[in-house]
């Protein structure tokens, strides 16, 4: 069965996780998709809307989150984007599949370094989908 509700995670919930939470929503049809960080900064960079808004993803209604903001029972998939750390502070009895991405934060650097990262995120979010089943 194809999973249904996606959480992707990194450490602020300012930079990489909402890209992915973004670009999945608009790829995945049908999803839920959720973002989260292990300590939000309560915004979303300038830089991150921007380099959405270049590669054609909607970027409205974005913000930084925390994980008590998401139904953690009952997702199916839980994607850190800061390596192994991520999955660490999850209770271990989640039944949610865990994938681990490394990231680097493009937090503080250019516009240029967004734009990679977002579309690094971009090719990583559309192989999840051919891996959960949902192209």
């Amino acid at each position: 069965m194809a999973a249904r509700r996606i959480l992707f995670i990194c450490v602020g919930n300012t930079c990489r996780s909402i890209m992915a939470e973004a670009i999945c929503r608009h790829l995945g049809d049908g999803l839920e998709v959720f973002s989260a960080g292990l300590a939000p900064t309560g915004r979303v960079t300038r830089e991150t809307i921007e380099a959405l808004q270049r590669l054609g993803y909607p970027a409205g209604g974005l913000r930084s989150k925390s994980l008590d903001d998401v139904p953690l029972r009952e997702l199916d998939t839980i994607v850190s984007l800061i390596g192994p750390a991520a999955v660490s502070w999850l209770p271990r009895d989640l039944p949610a599949h865990r994938v681990i991405w490394n990231v680097p934060d493009p937090y503080g650097e250019d516009l240029e370094t967004f734009d990679r990262t977002a579309r690094r995120i971009e090719r990583l979010v559309v192989d999840l989908l051919v891996a959960i089943g949902h192209e």
